[in-house]
């Protein structure tokens, strides 16, 4: 197994765009992308019922090295403080087949 970072993003589904931009910027091998979520945090009720997506949240999984990582997050801090969101990062070992 490898050693990696595991990276949960939560943004609001019109934001989505835009950080996987940013993701992408910075080279991990790969991110999964669930769409539609529902929750609630310090800026209110997000639904995934309503008639516009746009009003529902996305969250983004991403494993990659520390290096990656890193400047990663760096660059999303400024984008979570506009917007709202919420990130998460821990410790995970990869079982790469």
């Amino acid at each position: 197994m490898t050693p990696v970072k595991r990276i949960e993003i939560v943004v609001a589904e019109h934001l989505l765009r835009e950080v996987l931009e940013l993701v992408d910027r910075h080279g991990p091998s790969g991110y999964t992308v669930s769409r539609g979520l529902a929750g609630k945090g310090h800026r209110g009720v997000q639904s995934s019922d309503g008639i516009v997506a746009e009003f529902s949240n996305a969250a983004i999984l991403i494993a990659c090295e520390d290096a990656v990582a890193k400047p990663m997050l760096d660059e999303l801090r400024p984008l979570l403080v506009r917007f709202g969101g919420m990130c998460l990062v821990s410790e995970a070992q990869w079982l790469k087949h």
